[in-house]
């Protein structure tokens, strides 16, 4: 519905199918709207975004400028309509999170992959989620589920938020932040839970034996990564044989289901792989 409305808002302003494709992306985080629009709309990206504001009643439009870096994660961004702020509450699955977009990475995205995820967990279990953000898989996982989560993040923003965030979740004691390299918290929490967690596609390979090392024994392993292919069982079978060489290294695989979490750019997608593995 959304998106319809953006579409709605500038309509006039520029010819229908640019538009369309154009503003593909279009991220509602809390009361401000984050949007892609493309270069030759420079002299308008105000003007659309004073239509978003209006349309969609958030705060703030911002553009993204560029994707996530490296290490932090964090987009680079414009302010094109409204207040000049980067902060903000958003609500989900029956959780709060305080958000700054300028400091740290979120998607509103992963908004049903989270939920499927919580759904996994059995009451009681600890999991590790290795790349936590501002911790909205571990305390959706937590509230849902009571599970106690050890949520590691190395951006000193998210890791702050994180803090916020489990307090407004009242969830003190059972999530636990760590400011930390992955690798670095893996070497304190070996043999430490059931689950583990690994939404960071492109670090998720290369730390896949620290992942295994924090498991207590036969446990679930969540992988996520980016896959080219021609279509959706395509990407899901590439990532499945790149994953699997590599965990097959530190693990024995019992199970391995995969699936798309969405669609990236053209043949480009997220995928997850739920791997039940034993360690060696």
């Amino acid at each position: 519905m959304r998106k319809s409305a953006v579409l709605e808002a500038v309509e006039g302003l520029v010819e229908g199918e640019d538009l369309r494709r154009a503003l593909k992306g279009v991220d509602i985080i809390g009361r401000i709207a984050v949007i892609k629009i493309p270069r030759e709309w420079e002299g308008i990206r105000h003007l659309v975004g004073e239509r978003i504001l209006a349309t969609l009643g958030v705060d703030s439009v911002y553009r993204q400028t560029a994707p996530a870096r490296q290490g932090d994660r964090v987009r680079g961004l414009e302010w094109l309509a409204g207040k000049r702020s980067t902060e903000t509450v958003y609500s989900e699955h029956g959780c709060k999170f305080f958000v700054d977009i300028s400091k740290v990475y979120f998607s509103p995205r992963l908004s049903n992959e989270r939920r499927r995820i919580a759904d996994l967990v059995a009451k009681g279990e600890t999991v590790v989620n290795m790349f936590a953000g501002v911790g909205t898989f571990s305390i959706i996982i937590a509230k849902s589920k009571g599970a106690k989560v050890f949520s590691i993040d190395n951006n000193p923003n998210a890791f702050e938020l994180m803090i916020e965030n489990v307090a407004q979740n009242r969830l003190n004691g059972r999530v636990v932040p760590i400011l930390a390299d992955a690798r670095e918290a893996a070497a304190e929490l070996q043999r430490s839970a059931e689950r583990v967690l690994m939404p960071l596609p492109e670090l998720a390979e290369v730390y896949l034996e620290d992942a295994v090392r924090m498991l207590r024994g036969k446990g679930w392993i969540h992988v996520y990564t980016h896959e080219r292919g021609g279509n959706e069982s395509m990407a899901v079978e590439g990532a499945k044989t790149r994953i699997l060489k590599s965990a097959e290294m530190f693990a024995e695989v019992i199970r391995c289901e995969g699936k798309v979490v969405r669609s990236i750019g053209r043949r480009s997608y997220q995928v997850v792989l739920d791997m039940l593995v034993m360690p060696h």
